[in-house]
């Protein structure tokens, strides 16, 4: 049986090897990129279920609604968690996990920044399948100086030793005692770890707000038992909050469940932009997928409905000695399966060369390795099952349909193949320049977020950090010497290009009036705007201000003006008593695919963790050494201090990581689909050359020309690609213009990608088919029409 699939499929695909080996490239082509978008989209789909009560947790949400009717998400009562978890006979268990940002630890003599670093307690190992190495899950976090540490953190500071009663220096929390070291976490969990600190250190957040009912610290997740009742968790939680005083917020809490949260984007996003766990792109990514697979499904079936009507004589003959059309049907679906089978051969070595790359690429830990996991053996052959009877059930009963006497008289078959096989030419066209003007916007807009007018000056600036291996240096000594170099001009201070986070949302009093106020706030050096040149549209800037009034000085940029309705601006109070003296024009200190939020910029020294210098352009070399060289001299650094241009800072946060790989991925993907697409657009055209031949030989007799030859073979192939753009077009201008309200900053105007499509798919066609029809004016006459 199998000696008899190989021989059947291996005769077919030898018999036209130039239709046969386009097929077989362009459904390896498809196959290829569907396991890829496949792999990607089970990898969301199952993102944090793998804990084994993942549809039992619930994490607590409270949205509050400003006066003026916008609505924003506050952290919730940590005081509520521990009154249900005591209370409610639907909580199993409940933990509360806070992330503290930008800690520092020592490892030698260096200290090393992490984000990854919380606060929770004992019940993180009783609600989540974390798990430890070493330690014991029950008691550790229950005292307040331990900590328990990831696997590669362990490594990187223990060396493979056994690290449990260790300590490490903890910036801000002094000595912490490692309790435990996690197993790796599985690479489809958004909570991820470097270190978890105990809820009692005194470094917490956790006692100041154990009283507190509205607003609390960190996020709150509750195990719920098997046959839970959320109807009863929520008259729990309003009984509890109005026993406490707190009954007006009642109706605004809701409980999620843990394992939607990541594709609903109500997770924390640590890796900031990255376009994992966001709905849409699961919805995208399958549906280019599928289309892809199926343009090239609708180019074996138009070359092989084309290539078949050569095969017409062979088939009559079969019928004439007896075949039935049962056996000529199972014959060609044979020689399909053939082909898809060597597709799918070739698809699955090229996902295992490329997957490395892809995962680099998009950030993710896919894996196809059947021997390691047979069940993703099911993945392929369903693949090749749908492939083989997409391409090839339509092909095989329209070859075993074709009429005996027609073919044996020896007039070409007719066949009804002829409107079916346009609209397959219509819609591989439509996906083609669909995906190019997509591909073309997502760049235009990724480049558009990458160099926006920031709102400040960034030219000729270097950053850097006043900590220096293990040691802050003291700013002012640092400032005074950098002055002391000639080539550099000003030297500041400000917590530019990126603002610290902001607390948590809270009512503030302002002038009177109540608001609900997320406030960012920067620190900054009395002339910071001699490097930063912001533009000022009222007040003054800080070296105005007399130094008695700094410290009570305050700077408010336009949109905090507007949200808390300050007119006159100048004297205002903020929220924490400072005065206003000046409002500058909006910039960005934080992504660009955000609003700009309300924010201040204030004198505080001690908040001075970095410093700026403007130096004259063209010298950033020298100025490099002779940074390093002053450094080394007055503070005795053994290397050189790390310095970095403001403009490439924000590369360092990921900020446009999804803006860029996206338009990476859809640069590959259109210049795949095209491929396949004009791989069967140069068979066909092959073929119609061949198939008219003698046609075209009695109109060279005739006289007819090049571009004669020209109209006379593609006229049809034009037509189709203006039905494409028609429809095409203001499809996809409507997706795009879709996608792009998600960003408050965009490009405006579709027109000249549409125009860039239209142009790039013509310029192809126009290079085959023209390619194709002067080989046809080339063949001599005589030669095609002697036997007749």
């Amino acid at each position: 049986m199998l000696k008899h699939f190989l021989k059947t499929g291996y005769r077919g695909f030898k018999r036209q090897k130039l239709y046969s080996l386009v097929n077989l490239s362009g459904l390896a082509i498809g196959m290829f990129c569907f396991l890829i978008t496949a792999l990607y989209v089970k990898d969301e789909l199952t993102f944090d279920r793998w804990h084994e009560n993942a549809d039992n947790i619930f994490m607590s949400s409270l949205e509050m609604q400003r006066e003026d009717g916008e609505k924003f998400k506050v952290r919730p009562s940590y005081a509520l968690l521990k009154a249900l978890k005591e209370e409610s006979s639907e909580v199993v268990s409940a933990v509360n996990i806070s992330r503290n940002n930008w800690k520092y630890y020592q490892l030698g003599e260096e200290w090393v920044q992490t984000e990854q670093f919380y606060y929770s307690s004992p019940e993180l190992f009783e609600v989540f399948d974390f798990s430890l190495k070493y330690g014991n899950e029950t008691t550790a976090l229950s005292e307040p100086t331990d900590v328990v540490i990831s696997s590669e953190l362990a490594e990187s500071l223990f060396s493979g030793e056994n690290p449990l009663d260790k300590m490490i220096s903890i910036q801000g929390q002094g000595e912490l005692k490692v309790v435990g070291v996690l197993n790796p976490i599985p690479a489809n969990s958004h909570l991820r770890f470097d270190m978890v600190a105990s809820i009692n250190n005194p470094g917490s957040r956790y006692k100041r707000s154990e009283g507190e009912w509205v607003y609390g610290t960190g996020y709150n997740y509750f195990l719920l038992k098997g046959d839970y009742k959320l109807d009863k968790l929520y008259e729990d939680t309003k009984t509890i909050l109005a026993r406490n005083g707190a009954e007006d917020i009642a109706a605004n809490y809701e409980f999620l469940k843990f394992s939607e949260l990541y594709l609903k984007q109500q997770t924390e996003r640590f890796n900031r932009d990255m376009f994992g766990g966001q709905m849409k792109y699961v919805y995208i990514f399958s549906l280019i997928g599928t289309l892809i697979l199926l343009v090239a499904c609708f180019n074996y079936i138009n070359l092989t409905t084309s290539a078949s009507i050569s095969r017409s004589k062979e088939m009559g003959i079969r019928k004439v000695i007896g075949a039935s059309k049962t056996s000529l049907v199972s014959n060609k679906m044979v020689e399909t399966l053939f082909v898809s089978f060597w597709s799918l051969v070739l698809a699955i070595i090229a996902v295992e060369m490329t997957l490395p790359y892809i995962n680099s690429l998009i950030g993710k830990s896919l894996s196809f390795n059947v021997l390691q996991s047979p069940s993703q053996l099911v993945l392929p052959v369903v693949l090749l099952i749908v492939v083989m009877l997409i391409s090839g059930v339509y092909p095989a009963f329209m070859l075993s349909s074709i009429n005996l006497s027609t073919v044996l008289r020896g007039a070409q078959p007719k066949t009804k193949a002829g409107l079916f096989k346009k609209s397959l030419i219509v819609f591989q066209f439509i996906i083609c320049s669909g995906l190019l003007i997509a591909a073309l916007a997502i760049r235009s807009q990724a480049d558009f977020l990458i160099n926006i007018d920031k709102g400040y000056n960034e030219e000729n600036i270097m950053s850097m950090s006043v900590r220096q291996e293990g040691q802050r240096l003291e700013y002012e000594v640092l400032k005074n010497k950098l002055e002391s170099i000639p080539q550099i001009e000003v030297v500041t201070s400000a917590t530019l290009p990126i603002f610290p986070p902001p607390p948590p949302p809270s009512m503030v009093e302002i002038e009177g009036r109540m608001f609900a106020m997320t406030f960012f706030t920067g620190f900054v050096d009395r002339n910071f705007n001699e490097i930063f040149q912001l533009e000022f549209l009222e007040g003054v800037d800080f070296t105005q201000v007399p130094e008695s009034e700094l410290g009570n000085a305050a700077i408010i940029n336009e949109t905090a003006k507007k949200k808390l309705a300050l007119n006159p601006a100048l004297g205002a109070k903020l929220p924490d008593g400072s005065k206003v003296v000046g409002v500058v024009k909006d910039f960005f200190f934080d992504t660009a695919k955000s609003e700009i939020q309300p924010a201040s910029l204030t004198y505080y020294p001690r908040g001075f963790y970095n410093v700026q210098f403007s130096f004259r352009a063209g010298n950033k070399a020298d100025v490099m050494a002779q940074v390093e060289m002053a450094m080394k001299q007055e503070f005795g650094l053994k290397s050189a201090p790390s310095m970095t241009e403001l403009k490439t800072i924000t590369q360092g946060f990921n900020f446009y990581d999804a803006e860029t790989t996206l338009k990476t991925i859809f640069n590959m993907l259109t210049g795949m689909v095209i491929l396949v697409a004009f791989l069967g657009l140069f068979a066909m055209a092959t073929f119609e050359s061949n198939a008219r031949e003698k046609e075209l030989g009695i109109r060279k007799v005739l006289g007819a020309n090049y571009f004669h030859i020209l109209k006379t073979l593609n006229k049809h192939f034009v037509g189709l690609m203006v039905v494409a753009f028609l429809v095409s077009i203001p499809t996809t201008f409507y997706l795009v213009e879709e996608w792009l309200q998600a960003f408050p900053y965009r490009i405006e105007g579709l027109g000249s990608f549409g125009i860039s499509s239209v142009a790039i798919i013509v310029l192809i066609a126009t290079l085959i088919l023209g390619a194709h029809s002067y080989l046809s004016t080339r063949k001599n006459p005589t030669e095609v029409l002697r036997n007749e």
